[in-house]
């Protein structure tokens, strides 16, 4: 049906004598004018319009932080004459309104310590109207009533945790704890959410085929709301050839009366470990405490467990035995 009615305007149009018959751009020029004559009075009266125009916040007490951000624009209703609005239309809806917060305030949030705040926008709609233009005038502002919650900003010393896998080849394994440089990150930020955070973590990563020490820098994981002093670390990943440690240990008794003596059958027992090869000289039998405890005797006890005390830190899979160790009870 379209296409019919396209092809017959096409024809009538084609098949006008403009030179016999000027009726039509008589009434094509009537009607562009009684167009322009319409628009021009239409545009001359007075209308309301509601607009949405961005809101930028400044001022702000530099010594706390929002704890829940106001919006980032404002409902506005305004009366102006047709051709201001049209002429202002598309500024309306680019430009912000700024929005003073100390200005507002007349700095009580600071001066008082107030934490909490709510501003009656309608109150300032003259403050507006002038930043908008003097041709158009505000009528209301939505939401009526803008709402600031604040927080303390704190400044906290929290340790990085290395988000790393590792895997060794045959032979090495990790020789000691992961160390950062830094080791402790200034992190900053309001006081509710500064007291939750235990550490700052890197970003995973990956190493394979480990067969010597590592030293990587490493980007550390960016918290909402907190500033960091540093955004990188540099981690060090000690790797090392490992040899197995075996010794004999003397078994320490706790706990036992004065006037009693605890005799334990064998007196020593044995530690067999994994230790790296660069540490193996330095490894030494005193450096591992190993006990029973008299309180742990119960009735028809005849074995205590062996409780271990003290190790190297560096060592690995420590294996102990014999782990139980029979006893006798002889008075002083």
């Amino acid at each position: 049906m379209l296409k019919n009615l396209y092809y017959n305007t096409r024809d009538y149009i084609l098949n006008l004598n403009l030179k016999k018959d000027n009726r039509p751009i008589i009434f094509l020029i009537c009607l562009l004018i009684a167009t322009a004559l319409w628009f021009s009075n239409a545009l001359g009266k007075r209308y309301e319009t509601t607009v949405s125009m961005p809101i930028q916040y400044t001022n702000m007490p530099e010594n706390k932080a929002l704890v829940k951000t106001p919006p980032t624009s404002i409902k506005v209703k305004m009366d102006a004459y047709g051709y201001t609005l049209l002429r202002h239309k598309i500024n309306l809806t680019i430009n912000p309104i700024n929005f003073n917060f100390a200005s507002f305030t007349n700095q009580k949030s600071l001066s008082e310590g107030l934490n909490t705040y709510k501003i009656a926008s309608n109150r300032y709609l003259s403050h507006f109207s002038k930043q908008v233009s003097s041709e158009i005038n505000i009528l209301e502002i939505s939401p009526d009533t803008l709402y600031f919650e604040f927080d303390d900003i704190v400044t906290s010393q929290v340790p990085v945790y290395a988000r790393v896998e590792l895997d060794f080849e045959n032979q090495y394994f990790l020789s000691d704890s992961i160390r950062s440089t830094p080791e402790f990150i200034e992190i900053s930020g309001p006081e509710s959410l500064i007291d939750t955070i235990e550490y700052v973590e890197t970003k995973s990563i990956r190493f394979k085929n480990l067969n010597t020490t590592v030293k990587q820098s490493i980007s550390l994981i960016d918290i909402p709301g907190v500033s960091l002093s540093d955004k990188r670390v540099e981690l060090e990943i000690p790797v090392s050839l490992y040899t197995e440690y075996t010794s004999k240990i003397r078994i320490q008794k706790l706990n036992v009366p004065d006037s009693l003596n605890l005799v334990t059958f064998p007196g020593f027992v044995s530690i067999t470990c994994i230790v790296a090869f660069d540490k193996f000289a330095g490894m030494n039998a005193s450096a591992f405490s190993l006990a029973v405890d008299y309180t742990d005797i119960k009735p028809d006890t005849k074995r205590l467990p062996i409780k271990l005390l003290n190790q190297p830190s560096h060592i690995k899979s420590l294996s102990i035995s014999p782990q139980e160790v029979e006893f006798i009870i002889e008075n002083q």
